[in-house]
């Protein structure tokens, strides 16, 4: 196969612009295609080419936008790096994929819907005799609440069922607390407190065709206002393989991250992200370039097996870049740029 030619949606992000690093230190060299809604996004000056697209609601109009950009430069993957678009990739895949003969890396619907409300998470956790917090709904089990605490004890975690990172996120440490918290809430969850002791921990595992796990790698995490900052990667197998254990149950396609702590000395997931992670960058200089991994398995039809993870900590620290106003006027003008020749 010739050159590849890869779209990344939503290139703007901090996964969107990790994805883009990662594939411009690839071997395969592929033809890089950002697309963003903002001019002002860095991820559409890396790439070789950077488009400007409508937002992804109405639909219709989107469709069109992408399937254009997909026509004109002979599209050969997709990489989703917007939260915002997941659902309409998730939705759409099939179609796309038929009318453009390009490989949509995201996950069904039915994995969508496990991973993006916490509760079918624990249900989904439960089910299949993995470890779990206990949870309840608020306001649904509002009159399990006594029970649940005798169980669970304190501090009980207060969260929404759909969201992510640390927004309108409580801990509640007694009874009045806890009341004070839920009170005029709808649609959270109360969850058992996983203690702290032992760190917290994010697990990336990408699978391919049918949720053939093709890699896996654990890092332990220091998060700020609910986003890894810095990180260990060391002899995390135990959690890597009980992550893989549980992703061939779950049986995603693409990318696919979970979230932990440990209590007794056993993984507890708490959340799963069915997306690239924050952490993309990260793994990528540690040994694994997930993008490249896919790519080969999903594409090129590699085997893919024995990637070597250093033993490192990783610092995250944001970069600044100078774009001039040159560049940024003729993306809002012409809503389309090459940055740099193939």
């Amino acid at each position: 196969m010739s050159k590849l030619n890869v779209l990344i949606t939503g290139s703007g992000s901090l996964y969107g612009v990790a994805l883009i690093k990662s594939l411009l230190q690839s071997d395969l060299r592929p033809k890089l295609v950002a697309c963003d809604v903002e001019p002002r996004t860095l991820g559409l000056y890396l790439a070789h080419r950077g488009y400007i697209v409508p937002p992804a609601a109405p639909e219709e109009r989107y469709y069109s936008t992408i399937i254009n950009i997909m026509s004109r430069e002979k599209i050969d993957a997709v990489f989703i790096a917007s939260s915002h678009e997941i659902e309409f990739y998730s939705n759409h895949r099939g179609e796309i994929e038929r009318t453009t003969g390009a490989r949509v890396f995201v996950n069904p619907p039915a994995v969508l819907n496990i991973c993006n409300d916490k509760w079918h998470t624990v249900n989904f956790l439960k089910q299949h005799n993995f470890h779990y917090p206990l949870t309840i709904r608020y306001p649904e089990d509002r009159h399990r609440i006594n029970d649940f605490v005798r169980e669970a004890g304190f501090p009980v975690i207060v969260k929404p069922r759909r969201g992510a990172g640390s927004i309108d996120l409580y801990r509640a440490d007694d009874m009045a607390g806890l009341r004070a918290v839920v009170r005029g809430r709808e649609g959270f969850i109360l969850q058992q407190y996983l203690p702290e002791a032992h760190g917290e921990y994010t697990t990336g595992i990408c699978a391919g065709s049918g949720g053939r796990v093709l890699s896996g790698i654990t890092l332990k995490r220091f998060l700020r206002e609910g986003m890894t900052m810095a990180a260990v990667a060391d002899d995390f197998h135990e959690i890597t393989d009980y992550c893989k254990q549980v992703a061939g149950v779950l049986r995603p396609y693409g990318p696919c991250n979970f979230q932990l702590r440990l209590l007794d000395g056993k993984p507890y997931i708490f959340e799963i992200n069915p997306r690239f992670s924050s952490s993309t960058g990260m793994r990528c200089q540690l040994g694994l370039n997930e993008a490249d991994i896919l790519l080969r398995a999903e594409i090129l039809g590699e085997k893919v097996s024995g990637q070597k993870i250093l033993k490192a900590g990783i610092i995250r620290q944001y970069k600044d870049y100078l774009v001039s106003v040159e560049q940024i006027e003729q993306m809002e003008r012409e809503k389309f740029r090459v940055n740099r020749q193939d």
